[in-house]
């Protein structure tokens, strides 16, 4: 008897608290904003706590931006940039409303969202019910979905609307002079990281700088102490008399360098041709792991034609961008990136550039 008793209890009070929960996911419990409130109401006041970060958009665009351990992924294929994840966060958590959507536009900028938002759906560890402050049922859950639309007339405001609510409002970011939407890209590339070799000084074991034009230029860099490397030159010599400041201000550098552009949409017989020219500079760092980054570097050719007193010498005169090149990164030659020379300044010098005159 007393255990069909204590069978009711536990029944009773699981059968409670599905109704609970299900009216909690409904947002009966949830008071009606007022106007302190409403201001704040798109916000997301924790975004620590925020773990994967869905947006999409009406052209089959998409990306899911997901955190891990040390930053965050697009995709779950590539890193994404820390800054833009920075920017995005910041935008969650202080956003707010300037103003609701005038009772006569509200339908008419509804139509427009339903034709040309931006859906962004935005998860986070939450728990499912707290009582006297304490957090139950813990787990990832979809906190937030909003739709944001094009931009006011001012261009400093956006239209969006929030899930679980009526109306549309029109909301800005404080301090940002511009409207959000194009914060939230549904694009993956805009949210890939740049980033070639993040390798700091410290961590550098061993470095090579091969230059297939002139060998001679070639030269190779090992750790022999905390901060300091010996030199070698294409032969593997050792360099005893070098600029040791300008080797260790070369390689500090190597802590961020970044691609310029990333050619996702290039063609398969463009992606051939860059590739079948053969590379003119490898360079190549390994970190105190053993972990290696291998940057491959291919003359940018470009065609146009040759001038001289105003008069065209030659119709179709290839010459070498002076200000770019391509490259490849760890022997994938289905990614192609452009770089800026200057960028990579130090690092494309030749062995003399190191050597005491």
């Amino acid at each position: 008897m007393k255990k069909q008793k204590t069978y009711l209890i536990v029944a009773l009070l699981l059968t409670l608290l599905s109704i609970f929960a299900v009216l909690y996911k409904k947002g009966s419990f949830q008071k009606s904003f007022d106007s302190k409130k409403l201001s704040f109401a798109f916000a997301v006041q924790n975004t620590d706590d925020i773990t994967k970060v869905f947006i999409a958009d009406m052209f089959e665009n998409k990306v899911l931006l997901t955190k891990i351990e040390g930053g965050w992924m697009v995709d779950m294929q590539k890193p994404a940039a820390w800054y833009k994840i920075n920017d995005l966060l910041s935008t969650l958590n202080s956003i707010q409303v300037a103003q609701p959507v005038a009772k006569a536009a509200q339908q008419s900028i509804i139509q427009r969202l339903t034709v040309n938002a931006i859906k962004v759906e935005v998860f986070a560890k939450e728990p499912l019910l707290k009582v006297f402050g304490h957090p139950f049922f813990v787990r990832e859950r979809l906190i937030k979905t909003y739709f944001f639309g094009d931009a006011t007339q001012t261009n400093l405001g956006s239209y969006a609307l929030l899930e679980g609510m009526r109306e549309p409002y029109i909301i800005y970011k404080p301090g940002f002079r511009g409207y959000v939407t194009p914060i939230f890209s549904a694009d993956p590339v805009d949210w890939f990281s740049p980033q070639i070799f993040g390798t700091k000084l410290t961590q550098i074991k061993k470095a090579s700088f091969i230059d297939f034009t002139n060998p001679t230029n070639t030269f190779f860099v090992e750790k022999s102490g905390a901060r300091t490397f010996s030199l070698f030159d294409s032969q593997n010599n050792l360099i005893k008399d070098y600029d040791t400041i300008l080797l260790v201000n070369m390689l500090s550098e190597f802590r961020e360098r970044n691609y310029e552009m990333f050619l996702f949409d290039i063609s398969k017989s463009q992606r051939d041709s860059i590739i079948n020219q053969g590379v003119f500079k490898e360079i190549s760092v390994t970190d105190v792991d053993n972990q290696t980054t291998t940057m491959k570097l291919y003359h940018k050719v470009e065609e146009g034609a040759l001038y001289q007193d105003d008069n065209v010498i030659e119709a179709l005169y290839r010459h070498i961008n002076i200000d770019r090149c391509y490259a490849t990164v760890n022997e994938n030659t289905d990614e192609i990136f452009t770089i800026q020379f200057f960028h990579f300044d130090r690092q494309i010098q030749p062995l003399s550039y190191y050597l005491k005159q």
